[in-house]
């Protein structure tokens, strides 16, 4: 297979290489770029967010990128970098409230503590065991859970358990538990829980989240519980929220707030993540004027920010 090599681009290349694709410097000048590229946010990730642009077809501008400023392509990693750091907030909520609702399941259904966990490791194949194991074996040498490791090396109750699995396997074993009790509302949070898994994840890695809204990308089946709480906000037709639920990215941010909605029981921790997602709504609609020619940005953006609006 024949290796295809980029080279490296300096500050300067970059900045023509942007305008040879159309990009312009109206909104954010050439040297205010520069100054950017080099000291806030790499070209790599920054340029992401063109996919969210269209490119001319014909003319003289074919392959050119319409309508598309450097400043917008900064304002939406800027609205971007805001979303993770609110939703590794939101998912922290999450995991805690989770984890709540399995030890509140455990006592209403008499459990030990210790059988629980046994149950969950014996339906694991070998190789998951060992992976599991491994996960809480990191534990060993920690300043935070190194002292739990040590009292429970082998037989942990699950009140230890739950404080050194990594949410994925929380996810996994919150599974679990709907399937032991018979519980059906909590096996539809466990699906939920799952797109919950993905975006923390994205969010907690930097990874760019906002940089592809094109619709029917979803990969997995759209909760009906959400499209119907989705469905009584008049402001929101019935074409737009299939369209918008339909891009895999907005299916996990949505699901993720109606997660934290639904899940967490405080009204102390709702009030402050009211706070944080109006912020974050705030700073997402300050510049929507310019995308007012990119109805895919427009369009998802006032989508998530009536949302917002009815669940914060």
């Amino acid at each position: 297979m024949k290796i295809i090599s980029k080279p490296m681009l300096d500050t300067n290349q970059q900045i023509e290489h942007l305008k040879g694709n159309g990009v312009t410097f109206v909104s954010y000048s050439e040297a205010d770029a520069r100054d950017y590229l080099r000291n806030n946010n790499n070209y790599f990730k920054l340029t992401s967010y063109r996919k969210n642009y269209e490119k001319y077809q014909g003319g003289a501008n074919a392959g050119k990128y319409i309508a598309l400023d450097f400043g917008y392509l900064r304002d939406m990693a800027i609205i971007d970098m805001e979303l993770r750091y609110s939703f590794v907030q939101l998912a922290l909520d999450i995991e805690h409230y989770a984890k709540l609702k399995i030890l509140r399941m455990t006592e209403d259904h008499s459990e030990d503590g210790y059988q629980i966990c046994t149950d969950f490791m014996n339906t694991l194949d070998e190789n998951q065991r060992e992976r599991l194991k491994g996960e809480i074996s990191r534990n060993e040498h920690s300043v935070y859970c190194g002292e739990l490791f040590a009292k429970y090396p082998e037989h942990f109750p699950v009140w230890v358990f739950l404080e050194m699995i990594p949410f994925g396997r929380l996810v996994s074993f919150y599974g679990f538990c709907a399937n032991r009790y018979c519980d059906s509302d909590m096996e539809k949070e466990y699906y939920m829980l799952m797109a919950c898994k993905e975006i923390r994840n994205a969010a907690a890695h930097s990874s760019c989240i906002l940089n592809n809204l094109h619709p029917e990308t979803a990969v997995h089946e759209i909760s009906w519980e959400i499209m119907s709480e989705i469905a009584k906000m008049k402001e929101i037709s019935k074409s737009q929220r299939i369209k918008r639920m339909s891009n895999e990215r907005m299916r996990q941010i949505i699901t993720l707030l109606y997660t934290h909605k639904k899940i967490v029981t405080s009204a102390g921790v709702h009030q402050k993540s009211k706070k944080l997602m109006h912020a974050f709504d705030e700073r997402m609609m300050r510049n929507i004027a310019y995308y007012q020619n990119n109805d895919l940005v427009r369009k998802t953006f006032e989508f998530l920010h009536r949302v917002i609006d009815n669940w914060f």
